[in-house]
């Protein structure tokens, strides 16, 4: 029997090995603690990982004078830290673009959300409202239109969260424009 390196993942592992220039924690966190393992459309896991902390954030900063502003930095913040990340965790797997990274699923979530939160002084308003939040940034993402799609193109980790921030932008701005109507 041979020895196999203890970084080799089993012949049959769907896991990819742990890279000594990628930290575990920065793997798990990119995977949204495994949840980009989860078969079957990863990102959607990813997205409603997004949801939840996002309403964390919006229930941590009710009742602040400035929580909108405290929300949109928190946001803001998650996004670069994405970047950071990413970037960290991307030497851990074997594709460009890998869809166990899920952690630019949450950061656009994350900002498809502020488009609730520019009109209601809730920043989590209904469940109508995040429900569409949720499908408009699931579909912009998946679909990927035009300009959307350029985005991914770019390589390494802003390469792998451009996209999804834009088709972030997109959802919010369509959210927000709905919203705005009073249809959620």
């Amino acid at each position: 029997m041979g020895h196999r390196n203890s970084n080799s993942p089993a012949p049959s592992s769907p896991f990819p090995t742990t890279s000594p220039t990628a930290p575990r924690w920065a793997v798990a966190l990119a995977t949204g603690f495994g949840a980009g393992h989860l078969p079957v459309m990863p990102g959607t896991y990813g997205s409603a990982e997004g949801v939840v902390l996002y309403l964390a954030l919006a229930r941590i900063f009710r009742g602040q004078p400035q929580a909108f502003w405290l929300l949109c930095a928190a946001v803001l913040l998650l996004t670069f830290l994405s970047l950071w990340i990413i970037a960290l965790a991307l030497p851990h797997f074997s594709s460009d673009d890998p869809s166990a990274i899920v952690i630019d699923e949450v950061a656009g979530q994350g900002i498809t959300l502020l488009g609730i939160a520019f009109l209601h002084r809730d920043l989590s308003s209904s469940w109508l409202a995040l429900a569409v939040g949720f499908i408009l940034f699931r579909v912009l993402d998946s679909l990927k239109p035009y300009p959307i799609w350029k985005l991914g193109h770019w390589k390494g980790a802003v390469g792998v969260l451009a996209d999804d921030v834009g088709a972030a932008a997109v959802a919010a701005l369509t959210l927000y424009g709905i919203s705005r109507l009073g249809w959620v």
